[in-house]
């Protein structure tokens, strides 16, 4: 069986160190997906014609007999034997770092055989300021909307995928990698030899890691040299789901 874990999350949240921790196991895929959004076109393609396509309301054809949900599994089918092939696993890995596969995971958790999430949140403050460093020619509001925009798709869609996930916050990632990486194992039935490799990358390349750079030194709103426009910017977006989360703008939580 043909076994596919998403790695979800927003930019600058732990994700990349992730799947890269990840592919010292058994489980092998590209450095970013982006075949997720080919899934949803298929799957608003085939509801579309269900409710909408010519033929559909006429009793005793092909379209208006269609199950949906039947057709559906058998195309995931077709495209796991796909990215298995392409691979050489039948154990994937996809992290494509945009909203798309957050909010398809209900979708992708019905479709696909044997899917498993892995979400990473990362604090809003210390999240849109290294988006800040890495992508300095995105707009701040931007940066702002795409933390909260993802972080509020994940509330959502978490509670539909009955249980089957797995996560946790960037503070665990790096101020304890060891027991992520016990969880990820346990979640993803990986051997010990497995969780002990996922261990030492997380440990050796811990994320963002550098020498002027310590992991465990949040950042407060007050003493940021952002303009009090971006301050303000941040506040308005940001914070309503910070709440949520349980983020403080001068400790990582309240």
């Amino acid at each position: 069986m043909i076994t596919i874990a998403y790695i979800l999350g927003s930019t600058r949240s732990g994700t990349s160190a992730l799947r890269n921790a990840l592919v010292e196991t058994r489980y092998f895929g590209y450095g970013e997906g982006h075949l997720v959004p080919v899934l949803s076109d298929i799957i608003q393609s085939v509801l579309h014609h269900k409710t909408e396509g010519l033929g559909a309301t006429v009793s005793g054809n092909g379209l208006h007999n269609m199950n949906p949900h039947e057709i559906l599994r058998h195309l995931f089918r077709g495209y796991e034997l796909y990215f298995s092939g392409q691979i050489g696993s039948e154990f994937l890995v996809d992290k494509t770092p945009t909203i798309t596969p957050i909010r398809m995971a209900p979708d992708l958790n019905a479709f696909h055989q044997n899917p498993r999430f892995i979400h990473c949140t990362r604090r809003h403050l210390d999240n849109v300021q290294s988006k800040r460093k890495k992508f300095p020619d995105q707009p701040f509001r931007q940066q702002c909307r795409e933390w909260s925009d993802c972080n509020l798709a994940w509330l959502d869609v978490k509670e539909r995928l009955d249980g089957n996930f797995l996560a946790f916050d960037f503070h665990d990632l790096v101020s304890d990698p060891a027991q992520i990486a016990v969880q990820v194992g346990e979640y993803l039935d990986l051997n010990a030899d497995e969780i002990a490799a996922f261990s030492a990358y997380l440990i050796a390349k811990r994320p963002q890691a550098n020498p002027d750079r310590d992991l465990m030194q949040f950042l407060k709103l007050s003493e940021m040299d952002w303009t009090d426009e971006e301050k303000q910017i941040f506040t308005n977006i940001c914070s309503p789901v910070g709440e949520k989360l349980g983020y403080s703008m001068e400790s990582y939580y309240a």
